[in-house]
């Protein structure tokens, strides 16, 4: 009787040793073709090159990469938010911008690749560091009326911002801009971006362009093709034209003396778009110039130091 026990539990034993041999090396086999899997999902993402490789606040980046011929670029996100892309018929390398705003705080954000490859949809992400930047401060002297608003005044400096919003915050696939940026007007740059700004002696909010030294009626240059998307008297900017170069990508120009273009028209790259002037809240004649991207404010003498071309 003892015998046949020792002999079953001997059988048992034995069950459950090849059990977990037969488990063990099923994980591996598992745990190898995942590893086999992602590692070929990686190679989706044949280069990867952000320029530059960090971003500051307000900054902006242009990553450039390739894709192998089996993988199908599908999508790709920064953060919360889709971003466009466009590729070199020559080269067949991809560029995408991103950019983040003043008030982006520091970490890793990811910049995700969504892939489909052999009908199976995966994606790759690589992190992009945000560092903080400090911006000086600028004081300026202006008329008390373009400081304190009545309360008609202040609706429509409400509207006019709401309005700028609502326009820069669209991403259309489609892409305008081809090859290099050129500068609306080649001047000395009187403000830079990111100032902490303060108007008789009261702090607003910082600097969201660049100010450009231009005399009255100085002809001003769409930097790149667009579409005209909003043309609108402001309180404060004057005369301002946004033109939507695609991808999520803005410029605005503001205190304009004139317009030359409407909305909803076709502009080409050194176009005319009006002219400098002294429009709205200002201390005298000069072209503000703004960049928005994915929805920020975003500094462009950055913008034309990764795609400016002087030579158009």
């Amino acid at each position: 009787m003892h015998g046949k026990i020792k002999k079953e539990r001997r059988g048992h034993m034995k069950m459950i040793t090849a059990f977990k041999k037969g488990f063990l090396l099923g994980f591996i086999l598992l745990w190898t073709s995942l590893s086999l899997a992602f590692a070929g999902n990686e190679q989706c993402l044949v280069s990867f090159k952000p320029e530059p490789s960090s971003l500051f606040q307000g900054g902006i980046a242009k990553i450039e990469f390739k894709v192998a011929n089996d993988c199908l670029l599908k999508r790709i996100s920064f953060g919360q938010k889709t971003v466009p892309f466009k590729q070199d018929e020559k080269t067949k390398e991809f560029v995408a911008l991103v950019g983040v705003g003043l008030k982006e705080k520091e970490k890793k954000k990811p910049i995700t690749f969504y892939f489909l490859k052999n009908g199976t949809h995966f994606k790759v992400s690589k992190d992009i560091p945000i560092k903080k930047k400090q911006y000086k401060a600028e004081y300026l002297k202006v008329k008390k009326k373009m400081v304190s608003f009545s309360k008609n005044t202040l609706k429509r400096v409400l509207d006019d911002q709401k309005a700028l919003r609502e326009v820069c915050s669209k991403i259309r696939p489609v892409i305008y801009w081809q090859g290099g940026f050129i500068w609306p007007i080649k001047s000395k740059i009187l403000s830079p971006f990111g100032l902490r700004r303060y108007f008789n002696g009261q702090p607003r909010s910082p600097h969201s362009g660049i100010d450009l030294r231009a005399k009255e009626n100085t002809p001003i240059k769409s930097p790149n093709h667009g579409l005209v998307v909003l043309v609108r008297n402001c309180y404060l900017s004057g005369n301002t034209v946004v033109i939507d170069h695609g991808g999520g990508l803005y410029t605005l120009y503001a205190h304009l003396s004139k317009v030359k273009v409407k909305q909803g028209q076709m502009v080409d790259k050194g176009q005319i778009i009006g002219f400098s002037g002294s429009t709205g809240r200002i201390t005298g004649p000069h072209l503000h110039w703004g960049v928005s991207l994915l929805g920020q404010r975003v500094d462009p003498a950055m913008l034309m130091q990764l795609l400016g071309d002087d030579t158009v």
